[in-house]
């Protein structure tokens, strides 16, 4: 099998398909055996009790969207080909990041509190 050949997507999946495979059995295989019942099962925050329960807060949300959007549009600019063919793909997906990022950007500015 050739180098290139490991790179392909269905190889690759396969290959750390396996390898997570290996690593969830050493897991099982040197974990604890503990029931499913009791203390250990419970979360542990110094031995004290929460004050009261608190919901999540997504104040970091649009920040992760915001490098999700920018990766993909970077990996999507990477992968083109540096020819005509990749200038017709690269600026509709530059265009498409700048609306979102604009779009992305306005929606902050608006949810943020004054």
């Amino acid at each position: 099998m050739s180098g290139s050949a490991l790179l392909a997507p269905p190889v690759a999946f396969a290959v750390f398909l396996a390898i997570s495979g290996i690593i969830n059995y050493v897991g099982k295989v040197i974990a604890d055996d503990r029931g499913g019942t009791g203390l250990h099962r419970e979360a542990y925050a110094s031995g004290e009790a929460p004050p009261e329960a608190s919901a999540p807060r997504y104040r970091l949300y649009h920040l992760g969207i915001g490098f999700t959007i920018v990766h993909v549009a970077v990996l999507l600019l990477a992968t083109a080909p540096l020819d005509l063919a990749g200038l017709i793909v690269g600026l509709p997906v530059a265009a498409i990041l700048g609306i979102a990022m604009a779009a992305l950007g306005r929606t902050v500015r608006s949810t943020t509190p004054h």
